[in-house]
C-alpha cells in the first residue's frame, strides 16, 4: 500500500492535507520535522522556509528510488517511533497514519523530493507554450 502527499513548511513545522479522515494542516512533528529540514536541505543545498514543500512517497513494500527506509522501533496508542536508515534518526508518526494503513507497519519505503519553485514555474510556462528566456532574448537582440 502507498501513501503520496505534499508536505508544506510552516514556521517550526511540515504540515500535509490528505483525503484521507478529511486531513487539513496535520502536522509533521516531534523530531520529525527535523529529519524533514535535513532532507530538503539536502535536496536544495539551503534550509527550508515557510511555504517550501516536500513531496514524500510512502510504502509498506519496498520500491524503485526510494531514499529511505524506516524500522519500527516502538508503538503505542499516541504513536509509534521509526529509525531512519540513511540519517540514522528516530521519526515519529502519529496514530493518523495507522489508520491509514489499518495497521502499524514495522517497515515504510520513503521518497522524499524537494519541489524546487523555479522548476515548477518553468515547467508550467512551458507547458503554456511560453519560453521563459524570452524577456531574456527580446532584451538582447532587440534593443
Amino acid at each position: 500500500m502507498k501513501l503520496t502527499l505534499t508536505a508544506v513548511k510552516q514556521i517550526n513545522i511540515w504540515v500535509f492535507d490528505h483525503e484521507h479522515d478529511n486531513t487539513i494542516q496535520e502536522p509533521l512533528c516531534n523530531g520529525t520535522e527535523l529529519v524533514l529540514d535535513e532532507y530538503f536541505q539536502l535536496d536544495m543545498n539551503r534550509k527550508p522556509n515557510p511555504g517550501d514543500k516536500l513531496e514524500i512517497e510512502v510504502s509498506t513494500e519496498s520500491f524503485d528510488g526510494y531514499d529511505t527506509e524506516l524500522q519500527l522501533q516502538f508503538t503505542n496508542k499516541d504513536g509509534s517511533t521509526y529509525l531512519d536508515t540513511e540519517l540514522f534518526e528516530e521519526v515519529w508518526l502519529c496514530p493518523w497514519l495507522q489508520s491509514y494503513f489499518d495497521v502499524v507497519p514495522e517497515s515504510l519505503f520513503v521518497k522524499i523530493d524537494a519541489v524546487n519553485p523555479g522548476k515548477v514555474a518553468f515547467e508550467q510556462s512551458r507547458k503554456r507554450g511560453v519560453n521563459p528566456f524570452s524577456k531574456y532574448l527580446k532584451d538582447r537582440f532587440f534593443q
